[in-house]
């Protein structure tokens, strides 16, 4: 401000000055040009021709000095206000060409020249020519012109052919340029064809171009292909990248069947673990049942634990039932084999006949996995069965027998006490009755003592005796029994008669 004041009072006294050296000058007269002679000064005072002469030539001079002062200042003034003289110094040491219009220019426009002009030397030094016009009018149009002059060095360095006005187009776009150009730099490392509109194009879309790029190389330095595109569809649809081309690479190397990345792409969106699937796919999976139990024709049980080998199918793997399932029809066909044997010992003396028997039966029909084999680990022989149920039936015949006796013996003391209600049984005959009891019950300990201490022969002789012992008491019992129910039938008819 004080250089624009300063100018403006020096171009103020140069206009006094000149306007004061003209108003000085005698008017020109050419008549005294007529006569050679000089006019002398006259007593009155009047000027001479020589002295006008001298006095106009002065003036000039004083005029010329000031109008080069007044231009002098004025350059300065200009170079000082408008063009920072000491950068485009350095500007051009660097061989970068501004035009003074140019910067001119900027300064209405206000664009920061220093910058520009920083930019321009930066680039150059890294061996890249750009035009100080379309890097301002990239700055008018309010691109980061740091991040974009940074990033096409970058690319320059790693001999990316990108110019100046594609990654300005791309930044006005809202792409991330330094994101995307490295990106782009490491497919070109890997040897990946892609370019910069394609990557940029994934970044609008709402890909990671990072994660994408990236899956990329880890399947070609396996030597598998997969299009950019596919990777692109499958991260858009909320696919785990690094995941699948994991499992992709793993099968691809372990030559399983169906194994494209359309069927590994599509296990990760069923949501099953990929890796895992595809391991499990690799490496059987042993499971061992905790112990199938079956019953044999024979009535002995047999509880069998077998070893299940299974294998996953990579393309059943969605929608087939699981190795859970599997297993429960294992155990299902192992109890069904057991009951068909004809006896235990058949099972014991060749368990491997029973598995293969079931690994024959296709178990493993629209299933995730495959039964490669089923091996018989432990054999335990349980209980048998069918002696159980013959001893618990007798044990039930043999309480029901005894409830029926006590029934009976209920029946004899209702029919006592009735007998000795209507006095058809007296005291002594009930005492009678209990004695021969008492006599018989005696007789049988005996009988038992005789029979442990005697030999073969005293043994037979033993037993006709108390034989005719255990007659004897049958036949006083069933007089008794006699005499009661007929004690309890003359009771009834005389109840009936009263």
């Amino acid at each position: 401000m004080k250089i624009q004041v300063f100018f403006k009072y020096l171009v103020i006294i140069v206009l006094v000055a000149f306007m004061a050296s003209c108003g000085g000058e005698e008017v020109w007269d050419p008549k005294e040009f007529d006569t050679p002679a000089e006019k002398v000064a006259t007593p009155t005072g009047v000027t001479t021709t020589a002295t006008a002469e001298e006095t106009t030539s002065i003036g000039k001079v004083i005029l010329v000095l000031l109008i080069t002062i007044v231009l002098g200042a004025g350059i300065f003034y200009f170079f000082y206000a408008f063009i920072p003289i000491k950068l485009w110094y350095e500007a051009r040491l660097s061989k970068v060409h501004v035009e003074w219009i140019t910067l001119f220019r900027m300064y209405f426009q206000k664009v920061p020249q220093e910058k520009i002009l920083k930019l321009l030397i930066k680039t150059r030094n890294a061996g890249i020519v750009i035009n100080a016009k379309d890097l301002s009018n990239h700055y008018l149009a309010h691109v980061d012109i740091d991040v974009v002059t940074n990033t096409l060095i970058r690319a320059h360095n790693a001999s990316l052919k990108i110019d100046l006005n594609q990654l300005a187009a791309q930044y006005l776009a809202r792409v991330d340029v330094e994101k995307v150009l490295h990106s782009l730099i490491m497919a070109k490392n890997a040897g990946i064809d892609t370019n910069l509109q394609q990557l940029a194009s994934f970044y609008l879309a709402n890909v990671d171009v990072e994660k994408i790029i990236t899956a990329k190389i880890r399947a070609k330095n396996s030597n598998y292909e997969i299009p950019l595109d596919s990777l692109k569809e499958h991260y858009l649809a909320g696919g785990n990248i690094a995941a699948t081309v994991e499992g992709f690479v793993a099968a691809k190397k372990a030559s399983l069947p169906e194994s494209e990345f359309s069927d590994i792409a599509g296990i990760d969106l069923a949501g099953y673990d990929v890796v895992k699937a595809v391991h499990s796919a690799i490496t059987p999976r042993i499971v061992e049942t905790d112990g199938v139990k079956g019953v044999a024709r024979d009535g002995v049980e047999i509880i069998l634990k077998v070893k299940v080998t299974l294998r996953a199918f990579i393309k059943s793997i969605i929608g087939g039932v699981s190795s859970e399932t599997v297993l429960a029809r294992v155990n299902e066909a192992l109890a069904t084999e057991i009951g068909m044997s004809a006896s235990h010992y058949d099972i014991l003396q060749s368990p491997f006949e029973l598995a293969d028997k079931v690994e024959k039966r296709g178990l493993s029909d629209r299933s995730s996995y495959e039964i490669i084999s089923i091996d018989v680990s432990d054999i335990t022989v349980g209980k048998n069965i069918h002696a159980e149920q013959k001893m618990e039936l007798a044990m039930a015949n043999a309480e029901q027998a005894k409830a029926e006796l006590i029934v009976a013996e209920e029946r004899v003391q209702r029919a006592i006490a009735a007998a000795f209600l209507d006095g058809k049984l007296s005291i002594h005959e009930y005492h009678d009755m209990k004695n021969t009891e008492a006599d018989t019950e005696m007789r049988k300990k005996l009988g038992n003592s005789v029979k442990k201490d005697t030999n073969v022969g005293g043994h037979n002789s033993h037993n006709t005796h108390s034989n005719t012992v255990k007659t004897h008491s049958s036949q006083q019992n069933q007089h008794n029994i006699q005499h009661v129910d007929s004690s309890l039938n003359n009771t009834a008819h005389d109840k009936k008669e009263h």
